[in-house]
C-alpha cells in the first residue's frame, strides 16, 4: 500500500514556525509522511541561507514533535496541504480533532513563568514592548513567581525539544505573537499571547489583512484550545498582560499541564 504523502515545496512553502500547522493538519489528516521537496529554498521572507538554517532547525524538529516521518528530495506526487492558522482551525472544526504536538515533560523544574521576548530582523512593528514586559517581569516576581526571560533566538536558535519542554512545564507562558508560540498553541502547554501592535496605524492595518489572509480575522480563538490558553486581542502594555494574567490564574494552584491542582485533588479524594 503506497504510503499517503503531504508534499512541502520548499522552494515555494515558507520554512518558518508556520510548518507547525502544516504537520499538525497532515497528521490529523492521517498523512503518513511529509516530503520537503527541494526546488530551492522559497526567498520571499528571507534569504536563502536563512531558509535553510530554519529548515534544520524548525521544520524538521516539528515532524518529530508532530509525530510523522518525512523525507527529502525532488518534486513527487501528493497532497500540498495548508498552513495558516485558519487552516487548522478548518480541520479541526470539519474533523472534530486535532493530533497536536506531542507533550514533552522532561524538565529539571516546573511552575514558573516564561516571556519570550520577540525582536526579529522582519516586521519590526510586531516585536515585544520590552519596557512594559519589564514591568510584568517585576509584577511577577513580587507574587513570588519564577520568571524566564527566552528569546527567540534567530541566530542561535534553542533545540525546539527543550522549548516545548520548558512551555510545557510552566505555570504560564507570555509573549506578543511570535513564532515560537505556534508551539503552545498546537500543544496544551498553557499560553497568553497579545496580538495587536501599540504604534502606528499603518500596523495595525497590517496586522488585521496579515489575519485576514489567515483566514483567522482579528479577535478569533482557537476551539480546541484548553482553559489555560487564550490569544488576547491587544497590545502588550503591562496593565493589559497583567490584567489578563490575573484573570486566568488568580489564586488557584496550577499544574504543569494546566489542570487545576486543587480540583484534582478534590476528585481523588472522592475516589478513596
Amino acid at each position: 500500500m503506497q504510503p499517503k504523502v503531504a508534499v512541502y515545496d520548499l522552494g515555494a512553502m515558507p520554512t518558518t514556525f508556520d510548518f507547525a500547522v502544516y504537520a499538525v493538519i497532515a497528521k490529523t489528516l492521517g498523512y503518513d509522511l511529509i516530503h520537503f521537496a527541494v526546488t530551492g529554498m522559497a526567498q520571499w521572507k528571507y534569504p536563502p541561507e536563512i531558509g535553510w538554517r530554519r529548515w534544520a532547525n524548525i521544520c524538521i524538529p516539528l515532524c518529530k514533535l508532530a509525530g510523522i516521518k518525512f523525507s527529502v528530495g525532488p518534486q513527487m506526487e501528493g497532497d500540498v496541504l495548508a498552513y495558516g492558522t485558519g487552516a487548522v482551525e478548518k480541520v479541526y472544526k470539519k474533523t472534530g480533532k486535532i493530533e497536536k504536538l506531542k507533550p514533552v515533560y522532561e524538565y529539571h523544574k516546573s511552575g514558573y513563568v516564561t516571556i519570550t521576548m520577540r525582536e526579529s530582523f522582519r516586521n519590526k512593528w510586531r516585536d515585544s514592548n520590552r519596557p512594559e514586559w519589564a514591568k510584568v517581569a517585576e509584577y511577577l516576581m513580587r507574587r513570588g513567581e519564577e520568571v524566564m526571560v527566552m528569546e527567540e533566538c534567530e541566530m542561535q536558535p534553542l533545540a525546539l525539544e527543550e522549548r516545548l519542554a520548558i512551555y510545557c512545564n510552566a505555570k504560564m507562558n507570555l509573549a506578543v505573537g511570535n513564532g515560537p508560540m505556534v508551539l503552545c498553541w498546537l500543544s496544551e502547554a498553557p499560553y497568553l499571547t497579545f496580538q495587536l501592535p501599540k504604534g502606528p496605524e499603518k500596523d495595525y492595518r497590517a496586522l488585521v489583512e496579515q489575519w485576514d489572509r489567515l483566514k483567522f480575522p482579528i479577535g478569533s480563538q482557537l476551539s480546541f484550545r484548553n482553559s489555560m490558553q487564550e490569544i488576547v486581542w491587544g497590545p502588550d502594555d503591562a496593565d493589559v498582560i497583567i490584567e489578563r494574567y490575573e484573570k486566568l490564574i488568580g489564586t488557584k494552584s496550577y499544574g504543569v499541564d494546566g489542570v487545576d491542582a486543587e480540583a484534582n485533588a478534590v476528585v481523588s479524594n472522592t475516589g478513596n
